[in-house]
């Protein structure tokens, strides 16, 4: 598999690592507002015994001085600076550089509550078999505006059960032991997008997986962050990682690039890339960009003025935004 091969290069003091926990955090031009809010749910945590570990995949200049500027206001915030060559080789170095037990991601534009590591430490502390937790979390739109919470599969039978159909954990809300993710490889770096996807399905097919109840984690939906470019590599990416996954359960060995490129194969012959679209406009909806998500409906319908389903999403818009109480409904 080409995954990226990390040595086990934790400090350690009398034997021991030298910190619980490193929250991991990739971030390319992070927006200033979003990443001081993240930082900060992270320096109210309840549990002290972590770092902050922030890899800057190659940004500007202005948000490398903004990341000075949180950098020097506590002891606890390291960074790491890098060019830019994507989210999955910045998690990458950033497991090779922690030197923690656990490491929990964060996203540059979320934000926790303020036990969520105390809590997630104290469950995979005493559930030492298990390789993950992730949580439970609240939906925002770009703007900060609450949706609703997320109701993922809790149990590790539940959660691996639901890898064929999506990934059933939420990047940023997750826990993971360091050692298990160094055996696994890492990341794989074949994949520029949707990397927990593949990442987690190995740790949860090796070690187990769990889903805390509680929502210790706040995700936000970006507008910008997903273009039609981006939502088709996500689905060829979604496609190669369920094709791994079956040759590992047919204890087949699969290379990724081979995946990735069945995978294409396939899109280009099936309505895949239509759908990447929709998912586009529906990203944008959820993030609050109503006109923009109403005219990616629409220069869709006017390609496919046939297609059901783009008639039914554009039916959603209309009712996502006119009637807020049953939003959380139009998703279920």
């Amino acid at each position: 598999m080409d995954t990226f091969r990390i040595g086990l290069l934790g400090s350690q003091v009398g034997g021991e690592l030298v910190k619980r926990v490193t929250v991991l955090m990739g971030v390319y031009n992070p927006p200033a507002g979003m990443l001081t809010e993240a930082v900060e749910s992270l320096l109210r945590q309840t549990l002290a015994d972590f770092e902050l570990l922030i890899v800057d995949d190659g940004s500007s200049e202005e948000s490398r001085e903004l990341l000075q500027q949180h950098g020097a206001r506590d002891t606890r915030i390291r960074i790491l600076w890098e060019p830019h060559r994507g989210l999955t080789g910045s998690l990458n170095r950033g497991l090779a550089a922690a030197d923690s037990e656990y490491i929990a991601r964060h996203d540059g534009d979320d934000w926790s509550i303020a036990e969520r590591l105390s809590l997630q430490v104290r469950f995979l502390d005493a559930r030492p078999e298990l390789a993950v937790c992730g949580s439970n979390a609240w939906i925002h739109q770009e703007n900060g505006r609450r949706l609703w919470r997320t109701h993922l599969p809790e149990n590790e039978r539940d959660v691996l059960a639901a890898f064929p159909h999506g990934n059933p954990m939420i990047h940023g809300s997750t826990m993971f032991r360091r050692a298990a993710a160094l055996e696994a490889g890492g990341y794989c770096e074949t994949f520029r997008c949707s990397q927990d996807y593949d990442f987690f399905w190995r740790l949860a097919e090796a070690g187990g997986a769990a889903n805390l109840n509680e929502p210790l984690y706040h995700y936000r939906y970006v507008g910008g962050s997903i273009s039609a470019r981006k939502a088709t590599e996500q689905l060829r990416a979604h496609r190669a990682i369920r094709k791994l996954a079956a040759a590992r359960d047919k204890a087949q060995v699969l290379d990724p690039a081979m995946a990735l490129q069945m995978a294409d194969s396939e899109l280009a012959s099936d309505s895949g890339l239509y759908r990447a679209c929709l998912k586009q406009a529906d990203h944008q909806m959820l993030a609050g960009q109503y006109a923009e998500a109403a005219a990616a409906y629409g220069a869709l319908l006017r390609e496919h003025p046939r297609n059901p389903l783009a008639w039914a999403k554009l039916a959603r818009l209309g009712v996502f935004c006119g009637i807020p109480a049953l939003r959380e409904a139009c998703f279920r």
